[in-house]
């Protein structure tokens, strides 16, 4: 179900992106872009990234992915990625490494120049090179390459970062006449709570090397390229700053809160930094609509709305030139399309859930009628059980005393008949016709008339079908429902049986002469014959008559347990089509709640409305049985019952809570998602912007609640506040004041759009940081970039927390470095 819904919501996002006005405008990239990620840990984000910057570049096909990590990496979706190439490396040959030296032994055995593993390194980073001179189309110049490089701090292959950064940069340069390469440093403040000592180690000893690459004398050489023939030449980095620019970013914010979605902001940052310094700028004639774009809007100072990579780092750097590290805080308002995708969902099931509940009230009789088990119906399947009355005939020919007449003319018809036919008749009537008619009750298929009626009625009736045949079948459904009545009807049987039971002992004590019979005078044989024919049409008449209406009786009772059975089957799936509702219902509830508090607002009673609005709408104007007809939900029953084919198992698509869902509920889903595409989706209240739809959503309530409604400035207002809260720095500094900090804010969105204008100017009013944004045609929401930086390796808590344990575990013999630790820079 999971995977399903995941599906379908995402189909409707999709949708509403390729929408004319909504996110068709997506940003390009200027200049060839690659990812090198270094270290196990990395592969989150290597897969997120991939997955963001496809979705945020319109020529992401031309980006390149590189992932180093260890042999025992398992695979993932980066490992069939189109643009991707993984290069695992089993740095000790299979035998464990110790703890206390990993870091220096993985650098030892990384740049061994005995092992194959540069070679291979070599060629899987040419192959990378390959796919990057193959996608020069897609990028508006090929003089430059962005390499952007990605480390958590506690992974121990951090301690490579150097060496394959360098060698990544001069693979890649001889297809450019440039590499510019920035360092983004993942780190992961929540975990310190599980793994708080070694791992910190780790941290702090990435952060102190990083420092020491950072300087400005910092230089580097080594044979780390290698030819097809094994031959090996130096990779060179001259003094200077090895990387251009280094952001830390942390899974908690600057006031030491958590981050909801662990470093998935960070991977936000990323995208949106790298875009900021890379990004494309179509320069048109004056007056076009590609220079109307790159223009500032009305209310920024010039030149104030695009970035200048330049300006930003000399921001970081101090008065002794030593240059400061950066970090960043994302933040995004859009259409919650997935969670509106599901909300409609659900609300559209509910709404053909409560029409079907709506039954009209039937009275007794009719049910019973209608589904052939009134009196007359249940008389004639008795008298279908039972021989019919020409074999009473065949009573005539039963073999009787020679008795006279005159001798039995004083007797009681019962006395007659134990004197003429002793136990003969009795037994003959018990033989076949009492035994005739268990044998054909036994042999009956009691339900089979019900089930066919059911699914007839279900089938015909697709609005109702379903739920009457449920409600009609069971009396604590409804006290007016079809088994009350059948057990009024049995006792009325059970009353004329009586009657007759009493009407039989009544002739059986009459005489003989006093019977209406035939006489004869002086004619005794022929009055026993008139008499016996009397007897066996009357007396056993009415015994066969008694016969049927026990017969009657039984049915009843049997019936009474298939319209029992019925209303098990019927109610069975009932509880699939009501589980499915309420399934819907938490998972449209849950993804209502992760679009957060604001976002996510009313979205359930907004939609609710709106749904039923549609719906009531597309029932005045084509019919009340709109949504019901074959080619739309059609015969419920048949859709959500167990088939042949669906096995014994059940058809569950997910893990977790909804896992074992039926193949029937599977089949709704479906049906329910298709149709819900095909009638709801593309109604104009679903196709808003944004801003239309948040106002929208923000004043649902205002007839219920005696309130003021909204305005749009009061929506903008809401919304530029949560943005500035939600951006803020994904790192936790221990003092770093206002003079220090240097900050940059961008916007990403339509630049025209009314919101956009309005934060825009509220930044401008008073602020004291560069302001920009990044114009995309989108009228799907508006996102928030906040940079800052100048802070260094001291300022940060994660390293005054991590160094009380790196130099305990220096202390205690462990050896972080591969290089001489007198060489780092004290800190």
């Amino acid at each position: 179900m999971n995977e399903l819904l995941e599906q379908f919501a995402a189909a409707y996002a999709a949708r509403e992106e390729g929408l004319p006005g909504f996110a068709e405008g997506r940003s390009g990239l200027h200049y060839p872009a690659a990812f090198l990620f270094v270290g196990d840990r990395a592969a989150e984000a290597a897969s997120a990234l991939t997955e963001l910057n496809g979705g945020k570049y319109d020529n992401a096909a031309g980006i390149a992915y590189f992932h180093v990590a260890s042999s025992a990496l398992p695979e993932d979706g980066l490992d069939r990625h189109r643009q991707a190439v993984r290069f695992r490396w089993d740095a000790f040959g299979g035998r464990g490494a110790e703890e206390n030296t990993l870091r220096r032994d993985t650098h030892r055995a990384f740049v061994n120049s005995k092992a194959d593993h540069l070679y291979e390194l070599n060629r899987a980073l040419r192959r990378s090179s390959r796919m990057l001179s193959e996608s020069g189309r897609l990028f508006a110049s090929f003089d430059r390459l962005h390499l952007s490089v990605v480390t958590h701090a506690d992974d121990a292959m951090n301690v490579l970062t150097p060496e394959i950064s360098l060698l990544a940069g001069a693979v890649f340069g001889q297809s450019f006449k440039s590499v510019q390469t920035d360092l983004y440093v993942l780190v992961s403040d929540q975990e310190q709570s599980d793994s708080f000592g070694y791992s910190s180690s780790v941290g702090v000893s990435f952060l102190r090397e990083l420092d020491y690459v950072q300087r400005p004398e910092y230089a580097f050489s080594a044979p780390l390229q290698v030819t097809e023939n094994r031959l090996t030449i130096d990779v060179n980095h001259a003094p200077s700053p090895l990387f251009d620019l280094v952001y830390l970013l942390s899974d908690k914010n600057e006031r030491g809160i958590a981050a909801p979605g662990g470093l998935r902001g960070g991977y936000e940052i990323i995208c949106h930094a790298h875009l900021l310094k890379n990004r494309r700028r179509d320069h048109g004639a004056p007056g076009s609509a590609a220079a109307l774009e790159e223009q500032p809007l009305e209310g920024l100072k010039t030149g104030a709305g695009q970035y200048n990579n330049s300006s930003f780092k000399s921001g970081l750097s101090d008065e002794s030139g030593r240059r400061g590290l950066a970090s960043g805080g994302f933040a995004r308002v859009t259409r919650p399309d997935r969670s509106i995708a599901l909300a409609v969902l659900y609300h559209f099931a509910r709404g053909l859930n409560r029409r079907m509940r709506e039954i009209p009230e039937t009275p007794a009789a009719e049910q019973l009628s209608r589904l052939e088990l009134d009196r007359p119906h249940m008389r004639e399947r008795a008298e279908r059980l039972a021989p019919d009355e020409g074999r009473l005939e065949d009573m005539n020919g039963i073999m009787s005393s020679s008795a006279s007449y005159s001798s039995i003319r004083r007797l009681t018809l019962a006395e007659a008949e134990e004197t003429l036919f002793g136990s003969a008749a009795e037994s003959f009537f018990r033989g076949n016709f009492e035994a005739e008619a268990q044998r054909r009750l036994a042999e009956a298929d009691i339900g089979r008339g019900l089930r066919q009626y059911a699914e007839q009625a279900a089938a015909e009736d697709a609005r109702h079908g379903l739920y009457r045949i449920a409600a009609w079948s069971d009396s604590s459904e409804s006290a007016n429902a079809a088994p009350t009545a059948l057990l009024a009807q049995m006792r009325e049987a059970m009353l004329e049986r009586e009657g007759a039971r009493e009407e039989l002992d009544r002739l059986y004590g009459g005489l003989v002469e006093e019977q209406p019979h035939k006489k004869a005078l002086l004619r005794d044989s022929q009055n026993v014959r008139n008499f016996v024919r009397y007897f066996f049409e009357h007396v056993y008449g009415l015994k066969l008559r008694i016969l049927r209406l026990e017969m009657e009786i039984e049915l009843y009772r049997r019936y009474e347990d298939a319209l029992s059975e019925l209303h098990v089957r019927y109610k069975a799936m009932i509880r699939r089509v009501e589980q499915l509702e309420e399934r819907l219902r938490r998972a449209a509830e849950y993804s209502a709640r992760s679009a957060d508090d604001y976002i996510g607002q009313n979205l359930m009673p907004y939609y609710e409305r709106v749904v039923d609005g549609l719906m009531r709408d597309a029932e005045d104007r084509r019919g009340r049985d709109h949504y019901f007809e074959e080619r739309r939900l059609g015969d419920l029953a048949a859709l959500i019952a167990d088939r042949p084919e669906d096995g014994a198992g059940a058809a569950g698509t997910g893990a977790g809570p909804d896992a074992g869902m039926s193949a029937g509920e599977h089949r709704l889903l479906q049906r329910l998602a298709e149709l819900c595409t095909r009638e709801l989706l593309g109604a104009e209240p679903l196709v808003q912007t944004y801003e239309q739809e948040l106002l929208r959503r923000a004043n649902v309530a205002v007839e219920y609640e005696n309130r003021e409604t909204m305005t749009k400035e009061d929506l903008f207002r809401i919304l530029y506040r949560k943005l500035e809260e939600r951006a803020a720095i994904n790192l936790r500094l221990f003092d770093y004041t206002q003079e220090h900090r240097h900050e940059e804010k961008y916007f990403f969105g339509d630049g025209n759009g009314e919101f956009m204008r309005y934060a825009l100017n509220e930044e401008e009013t008073s602020r004291i940081y560069r302001v920009g944004y990044v114009h995309e045609r989108r009228s799907d929401g508006v996102e928030k970039l906040n940079l800052m930086g100048g802070f260094h390796i001291e300022d940060l808590m994660y390293y005054r927390n991590g160094r009380v344990y790196y130099d305990a575990y220096v202390k205690a013999g462990y050896l972080f470095h591969a290089i001489d630790s007198e060489r780092l820079p004290e800190i």
